[in-house]
């Protein structure tokens, strides 16, 4: 079999009941960055990744 080297990663369903905190720790141990996180089924529901904007969305903190 093929391998491919991992070299970002993308979380889609976020607008469901999904917190994101697996991809964290994901990106922590493997050393990769996240580009994208997925909030709705439709493209513009795909936005860059911020992570200040991410950790307080997991904490509920809001500006």
């Amino acid at each position: 079999g093929k391998s491919l080297d991992v070299t970002g990663l993308i979380i889609t369903k976020l607008d469901g009941t999904a917190k994101g905190g697996a991809l964290i720790s994901i990106a922590k141990k493997y050393q990769i960055p996240i580009h994208f996180v997925g909030l709705g089924e439709k493209e513009d529901d795909l936005l860059e990744f911020k992570a200040n904007e991410f950790s307080q969305s997991l904490l509920n903190i809001e500006n």
